[in-house]
């Protein structure tokens, strides 16, 4: 069998660097409720950028395996943790009665296997305005299961400050929705690509049952607004409502 072949040293060194001096770029895309309440608050997942992507010298998303095969995921959330922070921080001093967004940041399989990330990310929300249902985790089903204790001794860490937790990759079968009984998440996310409306509905009647709210994601057109509405959704998220954008 072929050995696969490693990174170059150079890209390797380069995206340590980058971790080091801060060239990573948060964006964000908006998860939009369904049928909004008076005084919800904004909700948007996170994502990150590798400054030098803009300038064409990798393509978008090729630096995540590089970090993933050096082990240097479980760095790269920890920086998005920090950078989230400081840049809630940076506009409630600019505006005190900013109301804070809920966040949805990703989490590798790298970092679910680091027994010291919830008490990292404690001392971030302790000295930010992260608290209160303003941060929440978003893991894969798959790695969910794969890691069940981590993530329930993550949750039980950061529980007092009201961090949510999603799922994504839902699929709805029967042994998916068996896991949502042990892992308790707040929201499950599907892709708007995978399911049937009338299956969307059947999911959307068992969640409501068990008090778990749905994301639905890659939402491209208004139509599939309208078929999300009629499955009584709770939120969607895709281009059709808001871009990826720089926070």
């Amino acid at each position: 069998m072929a050995r696969e072949l490693e990174p170059p040293k150079y890209l390797v060194d380069r995206l340590i660097a980058a971790l080091q001096q801060d060239e990573f770029v948060l964006y964000a895309q908006t998860i939009m409720p369904l049928a909004p309440k008076s005084g919800e608050r904004r909700f948007q997942e996170i994502f990150v950028r590798f400054k030098e992507e803009d300038a064409k010298l990798l393509p978008p998303g090729t630096f995540f395996p590089v970090l993933d095969e050096c082990k240097l995921l479980p760095y790269l959330d920890r920086w998005v943790a920090n950078r989230l922070a400081r840049w809630v921080r940076s506009a409630v001093i600019v505006k005190p009665d900013w109301v804070v967004p809920r966040s949805n940041v990703n989490l590798s399989d790298a970092t679910l296997r680091d027994p010291d990330y919830g008490k990292y990310v404690r001392k971030y929300i302790n000295n930010s305005y992260l608290s209160n249902g303003a941060l929440g985790f978003e893991i894969s089903l798959d790695s969910a299961i794969a890691y069940e204790a981590s993530v329930r001794k993550l949750m039980t860490e950061v529980r007092p400050y009201h961090c949510s937790l999603t799922l994504s990759g839902f699929d709805g079968s029967k042994a998916s929705f068996s896991q949502l009984k042990v892992l308790t998440p707040n929201f499950i996310k599907i892709s708007a690509l995978s399911l049937s409306l009338a299956k969307l509905s059947e999911i959307s009647r068992m969640c409501q049952t068990l008090g778990i709210k749905i994301i639905v994601e890659h939402v491209e057109s208004g139509q599939m607004l309208q078929h999300l509405r009629k499955a009584k959704i709770d939120f969607a998220q895709g281009f059709e409502m808001s871009p990826v954008k720089p926070i």
